[in-house]
């Protein structure tokens, strides 16, 4: 449940500022998605080569980090119909 309430906040943050500044808004949306999916696909592969004590929860957590955003960009996309500083 706490994964579900992160990945709330988190879209309600994102799509919060993308109303409030659409450009800025979707850099940050996409620029923090990159890093956060880096750096959870990074950490799956050191898992596979060498196991650590690093437990689960932070796995997940990190799935909330690049679906949050990814999931704002759809959302306002479809809520919106256009990306309108991309015209």
């Amino acid at each position: 449940m706490n994964y579900f309430f992160a990945l709330i906040v988190q879209l309600i943050l994102y799509l919060l500022f993308m109303i409030y500044d659409e450009y800025a808004g979707f850099l940050l949306a996409v620029i923090l998605g990159a890093i956060f999916t880096a750096i959870w696909v990074i950490s799956l592969v050191v898992e596979l080569i060498q196991p650590s004590r690093v437990k689960k929860t932070y796995y997940r957590y990190m799935i909330t980090g690049w679906l949050a955003p990814a999931l704002a960009l759809v959302g306002f996309f479809l809520l919106r119909g256009e990306i309108g500083w991309l015209q």
